[in-house]
């Protein structure tokens, strides 16, 4: 798509951006590319850049600033493998611990992470339900406006989910609690989804909103709450110049609130290896924004996640090198270890 000059042009610019945080124009390009080009084909080259949305122009500035599409060029393809032989060690202090969980060295981790990358991080664990069965389903009416539908599996997780009246009766609950239990009970929860189509067509008949509640009941289950979220960081990352708007600032603290990454490193190529998203690939609500972040699943059945978070002038190639760094000593020392 690019070719070898455009590359190392998009390449310097990137570097310069996240150095610097200035538009980048042809005289700092001239300053830094180590081969014979003028000044007339930086600008030609930085244009063809620009038409082809890899770089966006600064209407304030002669100067050019990467796209979404550049980051996401530059991961992909054009990312040097950065030294950080320094954070390492402060890092392999953490697993030298003794007795030391999981959670334990990704929260102590992270908190060296934020401080020597400049961004957030959080820690998500949360239990894989996939293996754990469904024992049982309760109904219990609250008051006459409300009822809570609880759901016990096998892992002693519990879940529930209150309603509303007004929308479903209590009757038509108890209708789906009661062929829940008789047909679904020692399911494991993994097959739950395929399961339920044989119960789709009794409810069909006899509830009338059965869509709404079959959803809602599978929702409760499959995606389960029963997470604990650890953010550290926060005011690394808000040192950043990007936050010096409030308004981006509301973007990013809402972005961590909401943070769920499993669903997003579902498509790992590599175990245990680090994944970006970078602007409109998280939402068009979160263009400015970047996202690394892995997850390791527990010998205790857990899933567990390092999310990173800041601005999309970040330095990818340190962030990503010190995931998957981490990853490789989560294995050894937690998987490995336990003949896994």
């Amino acid at each position: 798509m690019l070719t070898k000059r455009q590359e190392k042009i998009l390449k310097i610019i990137i570097e310069e951006y996240i150095r610097s945080a200035q538009p980048v124009g042809s005289k700092k390009i001239l300053e830094l590319i180590n081969i014979d080009v003028s000044s007339a084909t930086i600008r030609n080259e930085g244009a063809i850049l620009e038409e082809k949305g890899f770089l966006e122009k600064e209407h304030t500035s002669s100067g050019r600033v990467p796209s979404t599409i550049g980051y996401r060029y530059f991961v992909d393809n054009l990312m040097s493998k950065e030294n950080t032989d320094d954070i390492k060690i402060r890092l392999s202090k953490i697993f030298e611990q003794r007795n030391a969980n999981i959670v334990d060295v990704l929260d102590q981790s992270c908190k060296i992470l934020s401080e020597m990358t400049n961004l957030a991080s959080v820690v998500t664990t949360t239990p894989d339900n996939g293996e754990a069965l469904l024992r049982k389903a309760e109904l219990i009416p609250i008051s006459n406006e409300s009822a809570a539908v609880i759901f016990a599996l096998s892992n002693g997780i519990v879940e529930n989910k209150v309603f509303n009246l007004e929308n479903i009766s209590l009757e038509d609950l108890q209708t789906c609690i009661n062929l829940f239990n008789e047909r679904l009970v020692e399911t494991k929860i993994k097959d739950l989804d395929v399961k339920v189509e044989a119960i789709r067509p009794i409810l069909q008949q006899q509830v009338k909103k059965y869509e709404f509640v079959l959803q809602t009941f599978l929702n409760v289950i499959l995606h389960n709450t029963s997470s604990v979220t650890k953010t550290q960081g926060v005011q690394y990352m808000l040192e950043n110049p990007e936050f010096s708007d409030p308004n981006k600032i509301k973007s990013v603290l809402k972005l961590i609130e909401s943070i769920s990454p499993f669903e997003w490193y579902k498509s790992q190529t590599e175990e245990n290896e680090a994944q970006v998203k970078i602007g409109f690939e998280i939402g068009e609500e979160n263009n400015d924004l970047a996202l690394i972040g892995t997850n390791f699943k527990s010998p205790d059945g857990f899933n567990n996640a390092i999310t990173l978070i800041g601005p999309k002038r970040i330095q990818y190639d340190k962030a990503k090198e010190l995931l998957d760094w981490i990853g490789i000593k989560i294995k050894e020392q937690f998987f490995e270890n336990k003949g896994e």
